[in-house]
């Protein structure tokens, strides 16, 4: 084990020793990462983020390391692919979900692994959970396509480059990637999502090569009219730690735009408090609050999602607390590939099923997206009609 990362189950059982964990609460640690559908993969900062003294509570430690005793059986609406990712690809790795903007998904591996992935089903190594999906192309023939694919797409005007993390893929190939898409008359934006701030955040800091590239393209990009930006993902004030917030600041100071989307999580960040918290740590870190997402159906991560009303909630009480560029929108990305809407936009709510059915006109017209609440917010004999196999199908269509 170099410095204190954690890769497989050994240097886990080991650190966890050295720590003195109770042996029933190791056990159950174990039980988790056996039942989890992403990999075993902590980096060094990650490591020393999470409050060994009290894992039980720690929220960093239940998005990475969540326990056996935590989970709870999937919605049986969930899917491993929710947004349905692999239908919507026009090329390996390319998502057209909107007209004018795609979704470009460079690397399948990270870091370090999220327990509750929406890509659970394409990112990382398989598990004894869950066998992933890979896409063959190498990376240099999908940034190859993808560049085709804009210039005989000319309407497309936004990219977001995700995967895995772009922490993963070599510099090189995003400075050539960079190097292209700077050329494209038609784009307005390229978006880089990465977790990479909360990773390994001195990867960002002045004189690495990451952020060489992406000061020196962000000044090229706003030559041509255009935006270079990063998308980040804290959930927690916690998470921003004094290397993330010097990295995130050190960016900003360079003129580069930083945006963070959180996954709203039972648990680590489901409170009013603890999300007013993390967004004034983001403003004090030169990060824009953007997003956060009510968890997706992701299947093998049910005990993570909360129920519409608590995002709806935490939203109302928000409002006003801070100007309102500063305030996130809170929204659904919908099931099966309906896209994102705020959380507000629902056609009607169906309280004894737990059920809100949204429209994404842009995307397709008329047609419903049901998004289902956890089967725990609903009445006992409620939940045995969904585990006697009921589907959204049958109650309306």
């Amino acid at each position: 084990m170099k410095d204190s990362q954690i890769f497989n189950i050994n240097e886990l059982s080991n650190y966890l020793t050295s720590k003195k964990v109770e042996p029933e609460l190791k056990a159950d640690i174990f039980k988790g990462v056996k039942s989890n559908s992403m990999a075993l993969k902590l980096t060094d900062h990650i490591v020393r983020l999470i409050n060994w003294d009290n894992l039980i509570a720690d929220p960093i430690r239940k998005q990475f390391l969540p326990l056996g005793s935590e989970y709870q059986p999937s919605h049986p609406q969930s899917k491993v692919d929710s947004l349905s990712e692999e239908k919507k690809q026009v090329r390996p790795g390319l998502i057209h979900r909107y007209p004018n903007k795609i979704l470009f998904l460079l690397g399948t591996f990270c870091p370090t692994y999220c327990a509750f992935c929406t890509r659970s089903y394409a990112v990382g190594p398989n598990t004894k959970t869950l066998a992933k999906s890979y896409l063959t192309k190498s990376q240099t023939g999908k940034t190859d396509t993808l560049i085709d694919y804009l210039k005989t797409n000319v309407n497309i005007n936004d990219v977001v480059l995700s995967g895995g993390d772009l922490l993963s893929v070599q510099p090189l190939i995003i400075d050539k990637l960079l190097a292209k898409l700077v050329t494209i008359k038609s784009l307005r934006s390229v978006r880089l999502a990465t977790r990479g701030l909360l990773f390994d955040p001195n990867l960002f800091l002045p004189n690495t090569p990451l952020f060489e590239i992406i000061t020196r393209y962000s000044e090229k990009f706003k030559q041509h009219n255009m935006e270079l930006s990063i998308q980040c993902h804290f959930n927690h004030a916690t998470e921003i730690s004094s290397e993330s917030q010097k990295a995130a600041l050190s960016l900003y100071q360079s003129g580069v735009t930083i945006r963070n989307q959180t996954v709203l999580l039972d648990g680590v960040n489901s409170t009013i408090e603890l999300q007013k918290n993390l967004i004034e740590k983001l403003i004090s870190s030169g990060i824009q609050p953007y997003y956060v997402y009510q968890m997706d159906m992701v299947a093998n991560a049910e005990h993570f999602r909360t129920n519409l009303e608590t995002c709806i909630s935490i939203s109302k009480n928000l409002t006003g607390a801070f100007a309102g560029f500063q305030l996130p929108r809170f929204i659904v990305d919908l099931p099966l590939g309906g896209g994102k809407r705020s959380v507000y936009e629902y056609e009607f709510y169906d309280q004894k099923y737990g059920i809100y059915g949204f429209k994404s006109p842009i995307i397709s017209g008329e047609k419903i997206y049901y998004y289902c609440d956890p089967l725990r917010y609903l009445e006992p004999h409620v939940q045995k009609e969904w585990h006697g196999k009921i589907s959204v199908s049958e109650l309306y269509d």
